[in-house]
């Protein structure tokens, strides 16, 4: 019989996102396919998919919690109340520090974190000389939104191996970080080889009132700088303003509470598109949204190798996404997809016009990278080279 391995799995946190579904997905296999693993969790945060975490686990889970990042007028001042009124929190160093002595305690054979920010969580175990894998899915907005560049410089090469989700991250962390290309491997985001959906296309387009005669264009992101959502009403426009042909565009993501999306709003209103966009709240159903697309759109100005352009491809989406943005020009070079100029709004229009006008273009489009998608980034091959870097570092 094999020998038990015990192993940590640390997740930045368990929200409804790329990172934390790809990484649950990836549980689940391994749970199926290596019956001597035990596989305890540490969620730097929790979230929606926390009890799917804790199902992997045997409920053998943390939460860490750390502090709110959030640089709000609210947060701030309450920091300010909190520290006038009750005992100096503890620093993130601090909680590191704390939680990682009790695990070390475990003896774990193996710590694999899952995405940048979990990298200062492993330090304490690579010390230790137990092996460590650092999952890494962002470029140099996402990696330097929770270190600073010089640290990353310092504490990359403290890992026994990365995990680079994409070719566009693995040339990032060795040209700005100096990272050994001895240490990384590229393995891509993947998508399961079942998709669910579960609201027929008809139903959901009239649940959306969208008539028979639209064509439907669409995001799926978190709104935010970095996805570009913010560029969503001009572009509009700028479609509008090309073709007389009917058009809804579906921004999914984010929820009409938060400043972005609303800021989004006002700007459709005065550049009269308001009717021309449905906003629709981030749901744990999103590949129903992405069903009904006639057009995937990725308007990132950086993003590794987003799982929703994945989601896409699978359902014969054709994908438009700017050049320069990352891990989309990789999977759409050559032909798969369409590649405007960097925030180039008046070339991704007219691109997205001429889908717009041909169905036979979007059906070649959907044909060939659904095709590239199963020959190249299919699930078993790229899980298989995951649990092989695992089993590696076991021996």
């Amino acid at each position: 019989m094999n020998e038990t391995k015990k192993i940590l799995v640390i997740s930045h946190e368990a929200s409804l996102s790329g990172a934390p579904i790809l990484l649950l997905s990836l549980l689940k296999k391994l749970q199926q396919e290596k019956k001597n693993y035990s596989i305890d969790i540490l969620l730097l945060r929790a979230g929606l998919l926390y009890e799917d975490f804790a199902k992997i686990s045997n409920n053998k889970i943390i939460v860490a919690s750390y502090y709110n990042q959030s640089l709000s007028f609210v947060n701030r001042n309450f920091k300010k109340l909190q520290e006038a009124f009750f005992p100096k929190a503890e620093s993130r160093d601090e909680l590191i520090e704390k939680v990682t002595l009790g695990l070390l305690l475990k003896n774990y054979n193996l710590v694999y974190g899952n995405t940048a920010e979990t990298l200062i969580w492993t330090l304490p175990f690579y010390k230790r000389n137990i092996p460590t894998i650092v999952a890494i899915h962002e470029l140099a907005f996402g990696v330097e939104s929770s270190y600073s560049k010089d640290f990353i410089t310092e504490n990359v090469y403290n890992v026994s191996t990365i995990i680079a989700g994409s070719n566009a991250v693995a040339q990032n962390l060795i040209n700005r970080y100096n990272a050994d290309p001895k240490k990384i491997k590229v393995i891509h985001s993947f998508v399961d080889e079942t998709i669910t959906i579960q609201k027929d296309k008809p139903a959901l387009r009239k649940e959306l009132n969208i008539s028979d005669s639209d064509l439907v264009i669409g995001i799926a992101s978190s709104q935010e700088l970095r996805k570009g959502t913010d560029l969503v009403p001009l572009l509009v426009k700028k479609i509008a303003q090309k073709t007389d042909i009917d058009f809804k565009f579906i921004n999914l993501g984010g929820s009409t509470k938060i400043g972005a999306v609303k800021c989004s709003m006002l700007d459709a209103e005065k550049l009269g598109v308001a009717d021309k966009i449905i906003y629709v709240d981030h749901n744990k159903f999103p590949n129903d949204y992405i069903n009904i697309f006639d057009i995937f759109l990725l308007l990132s100005r950086e993003d590794p190798f987003p799982l929703v352009m994945l989601t896409a491809a699978k359902l014969k989406k054709p994908i438009v996404a700017f050049d320069q943005s990352g891990g989309a020009v990789e999977f759409l070079e050559n032909g798969y997809g369409v590649l405007a100029p960097y925030l180039d709004l008046d070339v991704m229009a007219s691109e997205i016009v001429e889908l717009l006008k041909n169905k036979q273009l979007r059906e070649n489009y959907g044909n060939k990278i659904q095709q590239k998608l199963e020959t190249e980034y299919s699930e078993k091959r790229l899980t298989t080279d995951i649990f092989t870097t695992i089993e590696d570092l076991l021996k």
